[in-house]
């Protein structure tokens, strides 16, 4: 009871701060380039620039705003000092051009792993080498850890094979590392700035920090496998990033689920998996799927709480999962809402009704009101598109400001148009125009 009400009361306090930032809170559109392993639109002092010759000198006092996200910080890949001098030159940028700033973790995907530039541009830890930090799919057996470490694979369009591991995000020593990762290599600079930028009367400045990104456990059935091919023969390949392009995936992936090394260093295996779910009156695969969730939900707390711990309010931290589970019967690969919802953030979703990443207002307001922790129903839309592969988005000016209305008037605090660099000659205007028309209604 006692702890019960210890976690109510943190809740009330956490919440009666966000009421009071809110009250002067700015709603963000934020254009995000690209990531260095991906190819163009990464250069960030470039796409200031234009940004800011698209639309001009930030008012500060206005309530609508746009900004800039620097996409796949590598917290996983790289070294502190080097995260260190990526975050400044982020902030100097801010900074430099009055343009607010969206800082975009990678603490998943690890981005860069298969090389870095220098040898101590390394991380301390490489997690798919540790024999705690990366994920099986089995428990292991008399005692002995699986021999096989199955390779990360998704499609995000191109296929994309990153990493030799996923990280094992319910390991005690993962979560460590990357807690110090994040507290060294971009809490430690960007609280420095911060400090500075409210003593100037720039806090608008910071539109926030994304601690997620798709925070999943993978299940590779046999119908991931189908839709993610579209129908096509042949073996899948590696197109991303381009330093891995053209490797096969492992055929014996398909059909396996990730998340056993996640539970086994928490103490579960599976005669303890198979009791208690049978005492819960649940299936095995029922209680093994809620195990999951709450890995995933103790992993975006745990660095959530790391930046409120370091002063950042929790309007300005956000998580980051698929909204799906508001349409669809969720799994592993598309967790539960509340998973995303903690006291010391804002939940945050990829959001695409045009696309694979669908997702309803209306019951994503309800799972996020039901959700423990929860500090109301606002949310981030912190990756949306202008398009996606070859189809463009945006056909017209008036329906596209028409859904960035529909998106604040719902709760979103942020929106973020992901990949939205390099600018080309058929970039959508008509976004563009609709984003500014969006500013010049901003309420007093």
């Amino acid at each position: 009871m006692f702890r019960i009400m210890l976690i109510l009361f943190l809740c009330a306090i956490v919440g009666q701060q966000f009421a009071h930032a809110e009250k002067d809170q700015v709603e963000y559109i934020v254009f995000e380039g690209g990531g260095p392993d991906q190819g163009a639109g990464h250069n960030v002092s470039i796409n200031m620039a234009v940004l800011k010759g698209k639309f001009g000198s930030i008012d500060p006092a206005s309530s609508r705003m746009v900004g800039y996200g620097v996409q796949q910080i590598r917290i996983l890949t790289r070294s502190t000092s080097f995260l260190v001098t990526e975050i400044n030159q982020a902030l100097d940028a801010a900074e430099q051009n009055n343009i607010p700033i969206w800082l975009h973790l990678d603490p998943l995907y690890a981005w860069g792993a298969d090389w870095e530039s220098h040898p101590e541009d390394a991380p301390s830890v490489k997690f798919w080498k540790h024999p705690e930090m990366r994920e099986w799919r089995t428990f292991p057996t008399d005692g002995e850890m699986p021999s096989h470490i199955p390779r990360l694979w998704f499609n995000w369009g191109p296929w994309c094979s990153p990493v030799e591991a996923f990280p094992a995000i319910g390991s005690p020593q993962f979560v460590e590392f990357t807690r110090k990762q994040l507290r060294e290599g971009v809490l430690t600079p960007l609280v420095s700035r911060l400090k500075k930028w409210n003593a100037e009367g720039k806090d608008y400045l910071f539109a926030g920090i994304n601690i997620g990104w798709e925070i999943y456990i993978p299940n590779y059935h046999k119908g991931w496998l189908a839709n993610s091919n579209s129908g096509r023969e042949g073996p899948v390949l590696a197109q991303q990033p381009r330093t891995i392009r053209g490797l096969k995936m492992d055929e014996s992936l398909v059909g396996s689920q990730l998340g056993y090394a996640s539970l086994h260093w928490r103490g579960w295996t599976e005669e303890r998996l198979q009791k208690v779910a049978q005492e819960e009156g649940l299936t095995r695969d029922e209680k093994f799927r809620q195990l999951c969730y709450e890995s995933m939900h103790n992993y975006m707390q745990t660095l959530a709480k790391e930046c409120f711990d370091h002063g950042l309010s929790p309007d300005k931290i956000y998580t980051h999962i698929v909204a799906l589970a508001s349409v669809m019967e969720p799994d592993t690969n598309m967790p539960e809402i509340w998973t995303a919802v903690n006291p010391y953030s804002t939940p945050g979703f990829t959001m695409d009704n045009k696309g694979g990443a669908k997702f309803n207002f209306k019951k994503l307001k309800q799972q996020l009101a039901k959700a423990p922790g929860n500090r109301g129903t606002q949310f981030g839309a912190v990756e949306t598109y202008f398009g996606l592969g070859k189809r463009n988005y945006v056909t017209d000016e008036i329906s596209y400001k028409k859904e960035l209305d529909e998106m604040f008037e719902n709760g979103a605090q942020i929106q973020v148009i992901f990949g939205a660099f390099p600018f080309a000659e058929n970039s959508p205007a008509a976004g563009l125009a609709a984003i500014k028309n969006w500013i010049s209604e901003a309420p007093p």
